[in-house]
């Protein structure tokens, strides 16, 4: 009994320090790294200010069920998820991030009961839960702003019900309503949540009870997921698709479609033609784009090419785990037993495939749903080295150490790589540099005057109204915006005394009290004006000009 006792305290114990460590790792210094708001946090945050204040998003719409945002129509949860937020916290870079570290912290969680209930292994839940406490892919996106994070949350949410839901049939209802909630979460789900039911209602076909409750959970299911996909798959999921889709870049049809058909004698030919197409393009690049997914260089060396969603030279996964995802796949593929096993290699299998339709895949952000599978697979591996590899004690624990060693050299690299260097050196690509320069604008009190910004296509009207907390029921009454583009997005061109439009120096320069603001390396370098001014990065590097007109 005491014995018991003692061994349900340590794993007390062991629960605590894991979801302690996820803690540190995702609220620490959460305000100032990543540093400033991404240009999505920046219109998540002030849609859910604008909510707030006026009951409306940026467009003037009253509680909106998708928000057209830059034009690529965000869906409603995770926004609506913030307005408590901003209203405890104001409108800040921490009340942006706090659901999604929440989330975060909690999917840590719930990867802990959903391994030990699927596989009734308590060394394989700590092990796994400690994986994705300390997981690089886990920590950055649980650190911004993350529809796909939030929606890990809810399908591991939904999955611990649905297991349940075997032996207690009435949890089939709050598993559905999880899972259908994906939908108002990340496009992406649209494709991984469905897939993953349809192939979890496979593998347990002969368990799942035929009651009321499933009854009642389906058709719950189905309004739901009607509901969203009725205001979502007319507008909002055809923008998003022409936009981010592999033909999203008009460019692709003839530079890898009708130049290869000319290099033949007759581009009419019917070898020509039936090589060089849309359909053998598209079905090519899906399946270099799935395969990608699980690369070395995406999974262990580089992650994905979006600065928001990775640092630099650093993989999704720390680089001691590629051989034990090898061996944990292995394991599952020609050793392990059961429909638990079919439930996660489907999993594992189908979170790449709708990352695989858009242009610029692998992609961090959109690959997420993989996640916990990663993790699991990674513990497998670990545990079958060392249960059938290293049978002798003294193996053992040279084992142990080398992975625990190996694990924290790893692990010190990345947290030197992240809370030091990337939160200096990739300011440039945050809205750092838009917080300096409006305090700087403030400073030089010029704030008041006519301004022009640059590059209206990097969307800086997003952080004007961020960072000033403009009032959204003035804004939505003065924003003027450029005609939309042929995929239908479009960038605002002024509102209030801010003009955003490309500057011409040579002539912009002789407009009369006004504030011309450009990039520092597209602007002039000597006085320019009455009076100029630069911001610069923490590295010293100058970022914006700023020249008040003569």
């Amino acid at each position: 009994m005491i014995k018991k006792i003692f061994k349900n305290k340590l794993k007390i114990l062991l629960f605590l320090t894991i979801f302690v460590i996820a803690c540190i790792l995702r609220f620490y210094q959460l305000q100032n790294v990543p540093p400033g708001v991404n240009r999505d946090e920046a219109s998540i945050g002030y849609t859910a200010y604008s909510l707030l204040q006026t009951g409306k998003d940026e467009y003037g719409r009253l509680f909106p069920v998708s928000f057209e945002s830059f034009g690529d129509w965000k869906l409603p949860l995770y926004i609506y998820t913030v307005v408590p937020f901003v209203y405890v916290f104001g409108l800040s870079e921490l009340a942006v991030r706090l659901p999604s570290v929440i989330f975060g912290v909690f999917s840590v969680v719930l990867t802990f009961y959903f391994v030990k209930l699927l596989f009734k292994d308590n060394r394989l839940a700590f092990l796994t839960m400690f994986l994705a406490a300390i997981s690089p892919w886990s920590i950055h996106l649980s650190r911004v702003e993350s529809e796909s994070n939030t929606a890990v949350f809810l399908v591991l949410l939904g999955m611990i019900f649905f297991l349940k839901s075997l032996n207690k049939n009435w949890l089939i209802i709050p598993s559905l309503i999880s899972l259908a909630l994906t939908y108002f979460t990340y496009a992406g789900n649209h494709i991984f949540t469905t897939l993953l039911i349809i192939g979890t209602f496979f593998i347990y076909r002969d368990k799942i009870s035929k009651t009321k409750f499933t009854l009642i959970g389906v058709v719950l299911f189905a309004l739901m997921s009607g509901f969203i996909f009725y205001h979502t798959l007319l507008m909002a999921d055809k923008t998003k698709i022409s936009g981010i889709g592999i033909f999203g870049d008009p460019s692709i049809v003839h530079t890898k479609i009708e130049m290869p058909r000319n290099e033949h004698t007759n581009p009419q030919s019917f070898l020509a033609r039936i090589t060089h197409n849309k359909i053998v393009f598209l079905g090519k690049t899906i399946g270099q784009n799935y395969l990608n997914a699980f690369s070395p260089q995406f999974l262990f060396i580089n992650g994905g090419t979006n600065h928001a969603h990775n640092i630099i030279d650093f993989g999704n996964m720390y680089l001691v785990e590629a051989p034990f995802l090898f061996f944990g796949l292995i394991y599952l593929f020609a050793i392990k037993k059961g429909r638990e096993k079919r439930l996660i290699l489907l999993w594992f299998l189908i979170a790449p495939i709708a990352a695989s339709i858009t242009k610029d895949a692998p992609h961090t952000n959109r690959m997420f749903a993989i996640f916990p599978t990663l993790s699991l697979i990674t513990s497998f591996g670990i545990l079958y080295l060392l249960t059938d590899y290293f049978k002798k004690p003294i193996f053992r624990k040279i084992f142990i150490m080398l992975t625990v060693f190996m694990f924290l050299i790893n692990f010190t690299v990345y947290i030197d790589r992240y809370y030091i260097h990337f939160a200096r050196n990739e300011t440039k690509s945050w809205g750092f540099i838009y917080k300096n320069l409006i305090a700087s604008l403030q400073e030089e009190n010029l704030i008041n005057k006519n301004i022009v910004v640059s590059q209206p296509t990097r969307s800086p009207y997003i952080f004007f109204l961020f960072y000033l907390k403009y009032d959204p029921a003035a804004y939505q009454k003065e924003s003027i915006r450029y005609p939309k583009t042929a995929d239908g997005f479009s960038d605002v061109m002024n509102f209030a005394n801010f003009t955003f439009r490309d500057l011409d120096w040579g002539k912009d320069i002789n407009l009369s009290d006004t504030v011309l603001v450009d990039d520092y390396i597209n602007s002039p370098h000597d006085s320019v004006g009455k009076r100029t001014t630069y911001t610069y990065l923490p590295s010293g590097e100058p970022m914006f000009t700023i020249a008040a007109t003569k």
